[in-house]
């Protein structure tokens, strides 16, 4: 983890903390890419409640014997 970097006090001033830069850029890409992982899972899950349903194919009357 070479591009943490923490920015320390000056000398003259012990009350500050030392103050955190960020994550690195693949770190932040890589959970950019789960949050829209988990995204897409949820609204594929959520699809088929949206969708209208197909009519019911009637039975075919050929096929039956007239008696």
């Amino acid at each position: 983890m070479r591009n943490r970097k923490l920015v320390l006090p000056s000398t003259n001033d012990q009350d500050d903390w030392p103050v955190y830069q960020g994550r690195p850029w693949l770190l932040r890409l890589l959970a950019l890419l789960g949050a829209l992982a988990f995204v897409m899972l949820g609204v594929n899950s959520l699809l088929p409640a949206f969708e209208t349903p197909s009519p019911r194919q009637m039975p075919d009357q050929r096929k039956r014997s007239i008696t």
